[in-house]
């Protein structure tokens, strides 16, 4: 009762400091507290979009949080538009409320369980990231009338990986064939079914979401078959749960029968840096990895190199190029053309636990026709 009280407190002089900032500050001002952390690792406030709005606050503003004394400037943005680790405001749209992180990685010990501490929040500079907001705030439709010139496949986010010396129709990418949180999963259920696909690298869900979904005939055919093999993973490559987890999944792959398909929730962040790895270490070249990246935006925003070459480039840098970067051990950004990629990501797994022949085997799987 007493905690429901404070949360209420707190909740009207939140909304007194936001109504009244015009009349106490030259700049956007507010002050809020964290309601709650979401599994990412992300505080959430209570304030939505609509709040920050009206206190003031615009999509692309660069800002500032201040919580226990601590003050970090960020971007405020309707998506995930830095880079891993950097900070972030976020509306996010299926979001309840508004909230701040460290992209990919979660924040810091120091500012977690920090459940109903105040925050403020300040303008720095007025459209400061307006520039990436505008070229990153894509959206895309899930419902399949919306993409009425692509196949089915195209709108399941589903396609062969073909990159290097992958064999034909080994390896696939997909959207989740389990979860139809974005209307997709069976559509993807039925392309798995059509390309006779056997073995699942699963990189959203636990055992525990698993048991709530719905499935469609085929995924429930996988799953029931006992070939699943889970891998949760947050979409940051350097982090050392992401390379425990996924080294030991990908010791698993060869064992288990092809054709095999990789896929989390939209088939784009961790599916594409988990492909990017497949395919670098079965000799792709920084071109092949690229391309195929990008199909992944053709197919939700309808987004191509051709047509968005600047978009296209600025996405690359930010999602993929940072993982590349970091699986090749380089950090300057114009090396990676020229990267011997089969040698360098061989090194990567040897260096994260995995052993010559498991790597070799992983290798066999995906280069020989089954």
């Amino acid at each position: 009762m007493k905690q429901k009280v404070l949360l209420l407190l707190m909740a009207a002089l939140f909304l007194a400091s936001c109504s009244d900032n015009d009349k106490t500050n030259e700049l956007p001002f507010c002050q809020a507290y964290i309601t709650s952390y979401n599994e990412f690792g992300a505080a959430m406030l209570n304030l939505t979009q609509d709040d920050m709005t009206e206190a003031g606050f615009s999509l692309g503003d660069l800002i500032s949080i201040t919580v226990e004394g601590t003050e970090i400037v960020m971007p405020y943005y309707d998506g995930f538009y830095t880079r891993n680790a950097e900070y972030l405001c976020v509306a996010y749209p299926t979001y309840p409320s508004v909230c701040f992180t460290a992209n990919n990685v979660g924040l810091p010990e120091s500012l977690s369980g920090l459940e109903g501490h105040a925050v403020t929040i300040r303008m720095k500079e007025k459209g400061g990231c307006l520039d990436v907001q505008q070229a990153l705030s894509m959206k895309y439709s899930n419902y399949r009338e919306d993409y009425p010139n692509h196949s089915d496949a195209q709108f399941a986010n589903a396609r062969a990986v073909s990159a290097g010396n992958i064999a034909n129709g080994v390896l696939h990418r997909t959207s989740s064939p389990f979860s139809n949180d974005i209307n997709r999963a069976p559509y993807v259920s039925q392309y798995l079914e059509r390309e006779h696909v056997q073995t699942v690298l699963n990189l959203a869900d636990t055992q525990q979401n698993m048991q709530t979904y719905d499935m469609p005939p085929y995924s429930r055919t996988l799953w029931d078959g006992g070939n699943v093999i889970l891998c949760p993973l947050k979409a940051d490559p350097t982090a050392d749960d992401y390379n425990t987890s996924l080294i030991a999944a990908l010791k698993q792959l060869p064992s288990h029968p092809a054709p095999y398909v990789v896929h989390c929730m939209e088939g784009k962040d961790r599916t594409g840096y988990v492909c990017a790895l497949l395919e670098g270490l079965c000799g792709a070249t920084y071109d092949e990895i690229v391309a195929d990246y990008l199909i992944t935006y053709a197919n939700y925003y309808q987004i191509t190199p051709e047509q968005n070459p600047e978009l296209c480039n600025t996405l690359v840098s930010l999602r993929l190029n940072t993982c590349l970067m970091y699986y090749a051990g380089v950090t300057d950004e114009s090396l990676l053309p020229g990267i011997d990629y089969a040698k360098a990501l061989s090194d990567y797994l040897l260096s994260h636990g995995m052993t010559p022949q498991q790597l070799d085997a992983l290798v066999q799987a995906l280069t020989e026709n089954n």
